[in-house]
């Protein structure tokens, strides 16, 4: 799209430069608007709450309930413009001490790059507006150190975006849990496991998203400041239209993209988090079986 001589670099992200065994992609048709449903997922306040599970032998599996990322307190936002977009922290300070900080990357105009625990595990989401009223989300992960995924770490993990048994791969990629079967919550589970009953943490985000229609009302809410990823995201997209439109450049048409990686860790209280996060979220060295 657009003239030829303003073409960007062909996008290189790591994950597509890992072997086969280290990476996974799965993608599924979301219906509401391009952005609802990308501010939906760049969003990292709701994570621990729609997605915990409410304990240790839930039967819908979800973010553990013992762990750092649902025992923080409330996050505090830290959002940094960068040229490809913008990088965000969630910081939650910890009950016995220390902060847990989960650092993402959002790379215009679509693309969000997510911490995934403790391994050598980064995540990810692309939303590609289909209309109006629909998109085509990817979801994709991959792990940058030597060991590859396991079978958990990929197709079979709990997102819901298996193909075939959560995804209808001859449908379109739309998602077998929908508005039209109530995204088959199961109201037992949410009484005893899962703050949502729906299984599958994707496949929750798209309820939350779809069950607003398809167009939300933006003129009914009220960002706070749990929201300033999303309202620096708007702002973003806001310039990028104007810059275009004066016959310039937006952000994430530069190939700064290519070596980023989203973290998350505990620091200590008298550590600078902001220095750690940026040794491990701009590595120098590649993955280890890039190509």
């Amino acid at each position: 799209m657009g003239p030829p001589e303003r073409q960007p670099a062909p996008p290189r992200f790591e994950w597509t430069q890992v072997s086969e065994p280290h990476r996974y992609v799965t993608k599924v048709w979301k219906e509401c608007n391009w952005l609802q449903a990308l501010e939906g997922g760049i969003d990292t306040s709701h994570a621990p709450i729609l997605h915990r599970a409410l304990h240790k032998d839930a039967a819908h599996l979800g973010i553990p309930f013992d762990g750092a990322f649902a025992r923080g307190k409330a996050p505090t936002l830290e959002v940094e413009v960068t040229d490809y977009g913008d990088r965000y922290f969630g910081i939650r300070e910890m009950p016995e001490g220390g902060r847990y900080v989960r650092g993402y990357h959002f790379i215009m105009p679509l693309t969000q790059l997510r911490p995934n625990g403790p391994k050598t595990i980064v995540d990810g989401h692309y939303w590609v507006p289909i209309d109006d009223e629909n998109v085509m989300v990817s979801n994709f992960g991959y792990s940058y150190g030597k060991e590859p995924l396991t079978a958990s770490e990929s197709y079979d993990r709990n997102a819901g975006n298996n193909f075939g048994t959560d995804i209808g791969v001859d449908n379109d990629f739309r998602s077998v849990r929908n508005s039209r079967n109530k995204w088959m919550i199961d109201r037992a589970a949410q009484k005893r496991d899962t703050f949502s009953g729906i299984t599958g943490i994707n496949a929750q985000d798209r309820a939350v998203q779809e069950s607003m229609g398809r167009v939300v009302d933006r003129t009914q809410e009220h960002l706070g400041s749990a929201d300033k990823a999303i309202i620096a995201t708007r702002r973003l997209l806001e310039q990028a239209v104007r810059a275009v439109q004066d016959g310039g450049d937006p952000s994430g048409v530069a190939p700064t993209y290519y070596n980023l990686r989203a973290m998350d860790g505990i620091v200590p209280d008298d550590a600078d988090w902001h220095a750690q996060m940026m040794d491990v979220m701009y590595p120098t060295t590649p993955a280890a079986t890039a190509s």
